[in-house]
């Protein structure tokens, strides 16, 4: 469960051209991207993990864009395939995905990971300390394209690649939240400084082997889901499960110094951090000036709000008398696709923040900045 304070613009996307490259960006190479942590990233690497129960790989999931489930966590592309685009690059295919060609980059993450390795055990996903073992086990001496054996040179490739990182959600929403015993031997505190220097330890792996350019997002307002609204519905009357949220800004609080830490340390890198908390947060409050109808209920799903029954899932028996399934007939008016995940629309969002946002959303430089400085 992994998803900034700016001004209300009207915002109406009801369809997405294709991304394409603009002029500068013929002086532009980057030769391949890495994805690392949960859902929000995933392109389907669970689906090859036999005994996972956290998959996205059946109807109506990917029926906006692709017609067909990938395995990503939502109707259509995700904010970091639009960027694939953008760079001229295919869509990294999933690490695990046979005779995947590898060219290009790869996409290690595993939907319900977190930065610790507890979060979504029971789930049998891939953790992000063994995704960034799987990277540097794999591709750091030597980049081999799988299914073809052609070796390029790694050092040149490792460091003009662009690094995309998205972990903490789950951690929050998944394990600590869910968990009284961890709450009652962890404080807050304690618990937000363990998440930091975890990821510190990753950041710093992948650095040390050459990685230069990063893109890292902090964790959206994950209280604020249909499935968080549906857990604190007693406490929270339907609305924003806070406790999570709080959780949530206190560690993009301390991710932002720990980024801003490693900029100033580490010589040759740029680590860009993204504000996804308060721009999520903004369209869920004024979903209608960026033209959505609907901020709260998911568009894919059953019962309250849309999350009591999963998106996809048959309505089980001894609830058929008062849930219903229901699939929205327009996604791009909804800004949650299922009970945890946004719908393309909001990726398409997110991504042009990304891109080429101002400092509001996105620190200490956009996407587009980095790459023209760097190319």
């Amino acid at each position: 469960m992994e998803f900034f304070t700016v001004l209300v613009v009207p915002f109406f996307i009801f369809s997405f051209p294709a991304v394409t490259a603009v002029r500068y960006e013929d002086h532009i190479h980057v030769p391949a991207m890495f994805l690392f942590g949960d859902s929000l990233v995933d392109a389907g690497n669970n689906n090859f993990i036999h005994n996972s129960t956290a998959k996205a790989n059946f109807p109506p999931y990917g029926e906006t864009f692709f017609h067909r489930p990938t395995g990503r966590f939502t109707n259509g592309r995700t904010a970091f395939d639009f960027i694939a685009s953008m760079l001229r690059l295919p869509f990294p295919p999933p690490y695990l995905k046979p005779r995947s060609d590898f060219s290009h980059g790869i996409n290690f993450a595993s939907g319900g990971s977190g930065i610790l390795d507890s979060t979504g055990n029971e789930m049998n996903v891939i953790p992000l300390s063994l995704q960034i073992h799987q990277f540097l086990a794999k591709y750091c001496s030597s980049l081999k394209q799988k299914g073809t054996g052609r070796v390029y040179p790694a050092q040149t490739n490792l460091s003009q690649s662009l690094y995309v990182i998205s972990s903490g959600g789950n951690d929050i929403a998944l394990n600590y939240l869910l968990n009284t015993t961890f709450q009652r031997t962890t404080s807050v505190p304690e618990f937000v400084k363990l998440l930091l220097s975890k990821y510190n330890e990753y950041l710093l792996s992948l650095y040390f082997h050459g990685a230069r350019n990063f893109l890292v997002l902090d964790i959206p307002p994950v209280g604020c889901v249909p499935s968080s609204r549906l857990a604190g519905m007693k406490a929270w009357n339907g609305g924003c499960l806070e406790t999570a949220n709080k959780l949530a800004m206190a560690y993009n609080g301390g991710l932002r110094k720990l980024i801003l830490h490693l900029n100033k340390n580490l010589e040759g890198a740029t680590f860009l951090v993204t504000n996804a908390y308060h721009f999520v947060l903004n369209i869920i409050k004024h979903g209608k000036s960026y033209g959505f109808t609907e901020t709260k209920n998911a568009c894919c799903g059953g019962g309250p709000f849309n999350t009591a029954v999963s998106c996809g899932s048959k309505i089980p028996k001894n609830k058929r008398g008062g849930y219903k399934a229901f699939l929205c007939k327009e996604p791009e008016k909804y800004v949650f696709w299922d009970g945890t995940h946004p719908t393309e629309k909001v990726y398409w969002m997110v991504f042009r923040q990304m891109w080429d946002g101002n400092s509001s959303f996105i620190s200490p430089i956009n996407l587009k900045t980095l790459i023209l400085r760097r190319h």
